[in-house]
């Protein structure tokens, strides 16, 4: 009897399923997937620096390419900033040539080096764009989006481009296109992507956003789920503060040379994040540059910075004052690391100077003994 009743309920479920189609329900809908790259300054004229490596730019985003062509079945792949070194039109002909490799559509914000250096003005770089790039249909720096029901991509440009500099700043317009973005779509998974961190990795105020404060204050107001993703400070780092998290995403030409998977899955009570770091191929590029760079661990981040996954429940019961401490908090915790930075590039200037005064008395040594 028992088995008789086992296979009634599964004949039912079988009509059920058969009646209602495979349309009735897509696990694809739930989910977001795609890759974040973010500074691969792609320059064809400049040679590696001890931050950068601007001559191995090129080989760096081939690779980056490459790997996330293996991925299978990403939404998107989107770039978050300084997609070239300097606005000119041949760093920009060699991106979008490295481009036309990827087999996914693409999508960026902008970073100071793409509007800010180089000398194209941003009306001229913004149209490079819209013509290089079928899937940029927007009229400005600025945009949103729905890729999909239940998310809405906020894609933000803070750069100040009447002048050379590292900082960032929203305009007004964009503050008040951020908080009418987030009103109107409290039901979805908001995702932002903006070159400039709102929550610094480390602090550097020659780079930050000046009008963070404010961009934090519009998002504390809503409880459904937001991403930040940014790059910009070329470090590693996830903050997961109430019902937001920030993400920064290392530069393509700086140690570690790596970018982010990251898999999004929206559930009725939940939303699960799944995050995957993914290196350069380039050992030989990412040693060298290793080496030269100042504190490498930082840019690279803890593990729980770089490969994580986690679960927010909707409904987020953490109040505005809570988040807005949170964010407090998390800008006094990097002033640690701007010690530990100060201690190790003094550090590295001693071992140089007694590098020096090594060498000169070899020197001398051996002059003596010519002598």
């Amino acid at each position: 009897m028992k088995n008789k009743l086992i296979k009634i309920v599964i004949t039912v479920c079988l009509f059920i399923a058969g009646s209602v189609g495979v349309q009735a329900f897509s696990f694809r809908n739930m989910t977001l997937d795609f890759v974040q790259i973010s500074d691969t300054h792609i320059s064809v004229d400049r040679e590696d620096t001890a931050y950068k490596a601007l001559g191995s730019s090129s080989a760096l985003l081939k690779d980056a390419i490459e790997q996330v062509n293996e991925i299978k079945g990403l939404d998107f792949v989107l770039f978050t900033g300084d997609l070239v070194d300097s606005a000119t039109v041949d760093n920009y002909r060699e991106y979008y040539t490295l481009l036309t490799k990827l087999r996914y559509p693409t999508l960026n914000a902008f970073g100071n080096h793409d509007l800010s250096y180089g000398g194209l003005d941003k009306s001229v770089v913004l149209n490079i764009v819209q013509k290089c790039n079928p899937n940029y249909t927007f009229s400005d720096t600025f945009y949103a989006f729905s890729p999909k029901t239940d998310y809405r991509i906020v894609v933000l440009d803070a750069t100040i481009s009447d002048r050379n500099t590292s900082n960032g700043e929203l305009s007004q317009e964009q503050l008040q296109f951020l908080d009418n973005e987030l009103s109107q779509n409290q039901d979805k998974i908001v995702l932002i992507a903006i070159h400039f961190p709102s929550v610094q990795p480390f602090v550097a105020q020659e780079h930050a956003l000046l009008n963070a404060a404010e961009f934090n204050e519009i998002l504390i107001k809503y409880k459904n789920p937001i991403v930040v993703v940014s790059g910009h400070y070329h470090a590693t780092k996830i903050r997961k503060i109430g019902n937001i998290v920030f993400v920064s995403t290392p530069a393509l030409v700086t140690y570690p040379m790596a970018f982010r998977h990251i898999k999004i899955v929206n559930y009725k009570d939940r939303v699960s994040f799944d995050f995957d770091f993914i290196s350069t191929r380039l050992e030989d590029v990412k040693e060298k540059n290793r080496q030269s760079v100042i504190s490498y661990a930082t840019l690279a981040g803890y593990e729980k910075d770089r490969q994580t996954n986690f679960v927010l429940k909707k409904n987020h019961h953490k109040s505005v004052r809570y988040k807005r401490n949170k964010i407090k908090n998390a800008s006094k915790t990097t002033k640690t690391k701007k010690r530990e930075i100060k201690k190790l590039m003094q550090h590295k200037e001693l071992k140089q100077k007694k590098q020096k005064i090594k060498r000169e008395r070899k020197f001398k040594k051996e002059k003596i003994d010519q002598q």
